[in-house]
């Protein structure tokens, strides 16, 4: 199988439309299997592999457990939106375009997985393209199956990680996280659930048979399952109850809460307080009354006739100005005078002409003031003109802003004297605080009640389990040791050859996947590493790390590289030992390993992981150096850049510092 391209549409923080061609290139002359995606933590390296498992999986890509309502509430927060957008898309898809090959052919395939949100509506549309002829006589249904007969979910586990898959691997203890893979891997999970329907199919033959020797025994357990069940659904109810209370209470204790904070204000300030500031406000009132009303005497009530004593100033300013006028005049009429009676009788001809005539001119030049009839000196206009134009003035923006600063403080006063008025007295407010305290401590006391009636629930829960196990272990010993009717003998011995045949393949393939793993890890680490090869318990799955000497070794004694490095060399076993040829698909590969167990990685992992690899790392992970290493083995790469402003991701061609690579010919 080969991913040729993977297209997503408003799908998380991808905007719009981005198809990204994911086919190997062929570069001088050689087929390169790595496709490498770079970005910063957050920038959208994850949403390509979910979009991936989307295409294929739906639903079951978040856990074969998932139900549809987690599914929906999951897809809704996936859909794109944009801070900037007037109206955000209420829907998204996700598509992959692959070619598959199966009894010597090759086949294009091309899934489209769509989602479509209306307000509390939620659709699912899956449609498939079979060398580009759309199947449209499958159901959605019947897609899906297709689609997991080519690439088994349980399989693709192997081949499509990220970092937390391989820290389940590289913590795993019980064996649990390594017997689910194996169990995927070789299809015991359908076989186990073949077996177990077996089982129901048998219980029912045996009791419908009514030739049970022992229906005693199976009465007693019967009722005493019976009785159980009747306990669990009473716990259940009294437990139901005890959880409305405690929502009863709860509700009743906010109501409470709110009436003693619209009845007392803020608790924190005692009546003493608000009185004691009210006197302060009061007598803060008086004293800017006792300044307006000393303002109001002076200057101020001029302001009433402002428009006449600015008439008043000009025509005594045109009074004084024209009483000078005349004083200057009458003075050049003097000199003038003088001038003439003792220099006129010495003139004559043409200089007295002159002299007449210059005169003249000049006395023309004087306007003929009339006598004013206000007689005031520049002294007393001075005066006048500081009282009209800055005595007034001032004593209007001090009369103004006293009547603000009054009107002010007697809002605060009124508001205070109000809360003052709704504000409980102490042994009321005592009294409702009491009721709120007694409320709170029922509230605990029922919590109590709850957690001691959840763990006696659990306790009837495990009993029942138990009585169910000894009625079904009961079923089985009778079946065993009777001669039953030939479906019921039938049903049996299938289920013995199942779990033989689950036995035997599971050692087959477990004996070969210890052989793969010592291969991968030999690769993969380094020399001073102490872990040779792994014995794995085909029946509980746990794994036995063997040392050079033969010794039995705790996983607690690896470094933290060294678990990642046994958990990568363990996913390429198993992925080796199912046989199929898929491409490996790693998200944060390179997480907690030192130099040497990534150059390890790097040198003898990545480029033959599989045909085609897909690796998503940050500039930590693959940095320049690193990056030199893999570069022969690169087909293309890109940079995934998320833009914090738009909140969207867009990718580009190259890898952080390097342009895009330029193909060969």
């Amino acid at each position: 199988m080969i991913i040729d391209s993977v297209t997503v549409c408003d799908f998380r923080s991808f905007g719009g439309i981005h198809e990204i061609s994911l086919a190997p290139r062929v570069r001088y002359g050689a087929k390169r299997p790595i496709i490498l995606f770079g970005g910063l933590n957050g920038s959208g390296k994850t949403t390509l592999l979910l979009a991936i498992k989307f295409s294929l999986y739906g639903r079951h890509a978040l856990g074969l457990g998932t139900n549809k309502s987690a599914y929906e509430r999951f897809i809704r927060s996936c859909i794109h939106t944009s801070p900037f957008a007037l109206i955000n898309p209420n829907s998204a898809y996700v598509a992959l375009r692959f070619t598959y090959g199966k009894l010597g052919r090759k086949s294009t395939y091309q899934v489209r997985r769509e989602w479509v949100v209306d307000g509390k509506s939620f659709r699912e549309s899956l449609r498939l393209w079979e060398d580009d002829r759309e199947l449209t006589s499958l159901t959605p249904d019947e897609c899906q199956g297709f689609l997991n007969e080519l690439v088994p979910i349980g399989v693709s586990e192997l081949f499509f990680f990220d970092g937390e898959k391989i820290a389940e691997l590289a913590e795993d203890e019980t064996g649990g996280a390594l017997g689910d893979a194996i169990r995927r891997l070789l299809g015991l999970d359908l076989v186990e659930r073949l077996r177990n329907d077996l089982r129901v199919y048998a219980l029912k033959y045996e009791n419908k048979s009514g030739k049970n020797t022992r229906q005693e025994d199976f009465n007693i357990l019967d009722q005493s399952f019976a009785a159980l069940k009747k306990d669990i659904e009473t716990e259940e109810g009294l437990l139901k109850l005890d959880r409305d209370d405690l929502l009863r209470l709860e509700v009743e204790r906010d109501r409470r809460e709110t009436q003693l904070t619209a009845r007392g204000g803020d608790w924190g300030k005692s009546r003493e307080e608000q009185k004691a500031r009210a006197v302060e406000l009061t007598a803060t009132l008086r004293k800017r009354e006792s300044e307006l009303r000393h303002e109001l005497n002076g200057s101020y009530t001029l302001s009433l006739a402002l428009g006449t004593l600015n008439n008043c100033l000009k025509e005594t300013s045109a009074a004084v100005l024209a009483s000078l006028d005349r004083r200057a005049l009458d003075t050049v009429s003097a000199f003038v005078t003088m001038f003439k009676n003792r220099a006129g009788p010495q003139l004559k001809g043409k200089p007295k002409e002159i002299l007449e005539s210059t005169l003249a001119e000049f006395y023309s030049s004087f306007d003929v003031v009339p006598q004013g009839l206000v007689d005031v000196s520049a002294r007393e206009l001075g005066s006048l003109e500081q009282i009209v134009e800055q005595s007034i003035p001032g004593a209007v923006v001090r009369v103004h802003g006293l009547g603000k600063e009054m009107a002010e403080y007697s809002d605060v006063l009124d508001q205070i004297t109000l809360q003052i008025d709704r504000a409980p007295d102490a042994e009321t407010l005592r009294n409702e605080l009491a009721s709120v305290a007694e409320i709170n401590q029922q509230l605990s006391m029922l919590r109590s009640e709850i957690s001691v009636r959840a763990r006696d629930l659990k306790n009837l829960y495990l009993k029942a389990i138990e009585t169910a196990r000894l009625l079904r272990n009961a079923h089985e010993r009778e079946s065993e040791n009777k001669q039953l009717e030939q479906p019921l003998d039938y049903a049996t011995k299938a289920r013995l050859l199942l779990r033989e045949f689950g036995y035997i393949n599971t050692q087959r393939k477990v004996a070969r996947l210890e052989v793969e793993f010592a291969k991968a890890f030999r690769a993969l680490s380094r020399k001073d590493d102490i872990v040779v090869q792994a014995k794995i318990d085909p029946e509980k799955f746990t794994v036995a790390l063997i040392d050079r000497e033969g010794r039995v070794i705790s996983k607690d004694q690896l470094s933290a590289g060294e678990k990642q490095i046994y958990a990568i060399a363990m996913l390429e076993a198993l992925a080796r030992t199912s046989g199929r040829r898929l491409p490996v698909i790693i998200d944060t590969p390179l997480g907690r390993l030192d130099s040497k167990h990534r150059a390890n990685l790097v040198e003898h992992y990545f480029p033959c992981a599989s045909h085609q690899v897909v690796l998503l790392s940050t500039d930590t992970e693959v940095d320049e150096p690193f990056y030199q290493s893999l570069s022969p083995h690169v087909s293309h790469a890109f940079e995934i850049e998320f833009d914090e402003r738009e909140k969207a991701s867009s990718l580009k061609e190259g890898y952080f510092w390097r342009h895009p690579l330029r193909e060969a010919v």
